[in-house]
């Protein structure tokens, strides 16, 4: 039996279907895309920083990390607690502690880190800080505007892992010669903060 031709309405709708599932099928591929990108990256970010080895240089960087009741936190003391091996182990002569003070804090980071390493036993005399700085490009800008007045030409960079592939990438975007030491152990919650830089890392490749 021949039911005639298609009537307006139900091309339309059949039209209508059509669109949705090549939409669906659009989207379900962007969305495996994304997840490809964002797991492959979160996978070379941990690699990145596990891998990262320093070497001998004129001088080391501590990025800043939050202060918490006038006193470093715990990831800032990780990282403090990293520079203060490395220099013991004359990796670096001197050291740059670096960050400004946060919105809670009226003591900056980098004043923190300094105080920190002064009362750990290392001479006040090696140990240059710069408190003005609000995030990991600032900090480098910083610190590199004291080589430049001291005349060091290398330093070894000192984060967290995790944060280093940024870090680093950042230092080459500026001109600094630079090697990365990583804390591998924290008391942060790690798989947040390495997502957190994933999504950093892809903000800074389209800035």
């Amino acid at each position: 039996m021949n039911d005639g031709p298609a009537t307006p309405r139900a091309t339309i709708a059949a039209k209508g279907r059509l669109l949705l599932k090549r939409t669906a099928l659009i989207i379900t591929i962007l969305a495996l895309l994304a997840i490809m990108v964002l797991g492959g990256l979160y996978g070379y970010v941990e690699w990145y920083g596990m891998h990262s080895l320093p070497q001998q240089a004129d001088v080391i960087i501590v990025l800043g990390a939050a202060v918490w009741s006038n006193e470093p936190s715990p990831a800032l003391l990780e990282r403090v607690s990293l520079a203060e091996t490395l220099y013991r182990q004359r990796y670096a002569p001197a050291v740059i502690t670096t960050g400004g003070a946060g919105n809670l804090n009226p003591t900056p980071e980098g004043s923190a880190a300094k105080q920190t390493l002064a009362a750990s036993g290392i001479p006040a005399n090696v140990i240059y800080e710069e408190v003005n700085s609000r995030n990991t490009r600032e900090n480098l800008v910083q610190a590199l505007n004291i080589m430049q007045e001291h005349g060091w030409n290398s330093a070894i960079i000192v984060t967290h892992d995790f944060h280093l592939l940024r870090a680093m990438t950042e230092a080459r975007r500026l001109g600094i010669k630079a090697s990365g030491a990583g804390v591998h152990e924290t008391a942060m919650v790690r798989p947040p903060m390495v997502f957190r830089e994933v999504i950093a890392i892809l903000v800074q490749f389209v800035r």
